[in-house]
């Protein structure tokens, strides 16, 4: 009898266990069934690379311009003036006051130059809608990553012989990592270490001529590495 109801006991024992089996399981199928249910990676804002479509010139598309010409983005500026790239350059014939006829943020007092280079966005025609200025004309992008109106008459399809002009890029509005990666670059570096020593000990709103003169020097160098194909990292930033 004992053999007898050694057995049974044992035979219960293991049933016990087969039962706890998918309780200890159980974790693991809800593990999976929550991560079924998370939602899907959204698709990230980048670069447009195609022309915006039934349009009767290359611009980006018009969702992305209007994004782009509601704030002020450098680093997105650099990109896009890097050689090689589809978008179609204009040039300035007269100097001007730069306005953003979209109503975004615009870097007043930095006039737009004789000869200065810049990107067709967007075709304004004159067909009957209100329009700043009633002209037909482009929203342009800058060097400096704000957006611009020009009129029909104040630029040029081709470079100017007196040579091509750039708005000044503010170093302090690129993001930490362009900044860093272009400060790498030796010829960079040399030029901001020239500006920081001219500007050394300049007060705030008393700049004098030769930190000027150096400041000019090394945005222009940047835009040298720009133009000659330097590799540049991703906007941090994007419409």
């Amino acid at each position: 009898m004992r053999r007898i109801a050694g057995l049974v006991l044992t035979l219960s024992c293991l049933s016990c266990g087969s039962a706890s089996t998918p309780n200890a399981a159980g974790p693991q199928v809800a593990s999976t069934d929550q991560s079924v249910g998370a939602p899907s990676g959204k698709k990230r804002p980048a670069l447009p690379d195609h022309c915006a479509r039934g349009k009767r010139e290359c611009v980006p598309p018009p969702g992305w311009v209007k994004r782009l010409c509601d704030d002020v983005y450098p680093d997105v500026a650099l990109a896009m003036f890097k050689p090689g790239t589809r978008w179609q350059r204009l040039y300035m014939l007269a100097r001007a006051e730069p306005f953003n006829a979209s109503g975004g943020a615009s870097l007043l007092g930095d006039k737009m130059e004789r000869g200065e280079e810049v990107i067709a966005l967007k075709r304004r025609d004159n067909d009957g809608e209100m329009q700043v200025g009633d002209n037909s004309g482009y929203d342009v992008l800058r060097w400096n990553g704000a957006c611009a109106t020009i009129h029909d008459g104040d630029f040029s399809r081709e470079p100017p012989r007196g040579g091509i002009t750039h708005s000044k890029i503010e170093w302090r509005r690129l993001s930490l990592d362009t900044r860093k990666f272009l400060e790498a670059q030796p010829d960079i570096l040399a030029a901001e270490d020239a500006r920081r020593k001219a500007c050394k000990g300049v007060s705030i709103g008393e700049v004098g001529k030769d930190c000027e003169v150096y400041d000019r020097k090394f945005m222009d160098e940047v835009i040298r590495y720009v133009l000659e194909g330097g590799k540049l990292p991703k906007p941090s930033r994007l419409p």
